[in-house]
């Protein structure tokens, strides 16, 4: 069992994570953390509009174009570039209390990926600065630039695993929103989709995995494998995945 499969069976409560987040935050009163919650989730989604570019027409890009990522990811790219907004929220680049303003939020939104995303970097940097290289590749995923590992050959993981792998790497996407819709956008009819090359090259890829998908419906992933139908996944165990597959292409 590698590293990453261990902290995620020894990932916190969102209790635990709370407490945590509460902690950095405990000079700040109740109102003034609220204000800040929702001025910090407005500035993430406001950069987002702007690194997104123009409204795209095919299908899949413009699915990825409405997801919005991870805000947490989107408060690093402001911190990493040096955003002029910046400041005026979270005075002395105090970097790990904005996280864990984002971490109540999606506490609060019941976004439990997007809670464990903004967790890890809230309590590695609370008294560092998180290293460069790291922060070039955090950047570089919001842009969609970031290169991919190259799976290993005698991969052992699951074919589920490996599908949730190859929609990252065509999308460059590992939040759980962005791959549900992604899922989704691969289950409508034919008649419903319009001609989308790079959709077809992604079924192609996941054809090759042995999966196929069916339906999303009341928080469960419908799917065959090798043509044979498969257990419901639940989309938290996704979420999981997809976490084990961003620590691997981060860290």
């Amino acid at each position: 069992m590698d590293t990453q499969q261990i902290s995620l069976m020894n990932k916190p409560s969102l209790t635990l994570i709370a407490t945590e987040a509460q902690r950095l935050l405990k000079q700040v009163k109740e109102p003034r953390r609220h204000e800040l919650q929702q001025d910090l989730a407005e500035l993430c989604e406001d950069h987002w509009q702007e690194l997104r570019g123009p409204q795209p027409a095919t299908p899949l890009a413009h699915i990825l174009w409405s997801v919005t990522p991870p805000w947490s990811d989107l408060l690093l790219d402001l911190y990493a570039t040096g955003d002029a907004r910046l400041p005026d929220l979270l005075p002395k680049s105090m970097l790990s209390k904005g996280l864990a303003l984002l971490v109540l939020a999606e506490i609060e939104r019941g976004n439990e990926q997007g809670v464990s995303i903004a967790y890890e970097p809230m309590m590695a940097f609370e008294s560092t600065s998180p290293p460069a290289p790291w922060l070039d590749r955090i950047t570089s995923l919001l842009r969609g630039t970031l290169e991919p590992p190259v799976p290993h050959p005698h991969d052992s993981r699951d074919a589920l695993w490996k599908a949730l792998a190859v929609i990252a790497a065509h999308t460059r996407r590992l939040d759980l929103p962005a791959v549900l819709q992604v899922i989704v956008l691969m289950t409508a009819p034919p008649e419903q989709a319009a001609k989308d090359e790079k959709l077809e090259i992604l079924r192609h890829h996941l054809e090759k995995v042995g999966i196929h998908f069916l339906s999303v419906k009341d928080d469960y992933v419908h799917l065959e494998l090798h043509g044979h139908a498969h257990k419901p996944v639940r989309t938290r165990q996704l979420g999981e995945m997809l976490l084990e597959i961003r620590g691997i292409w981060l860290h």
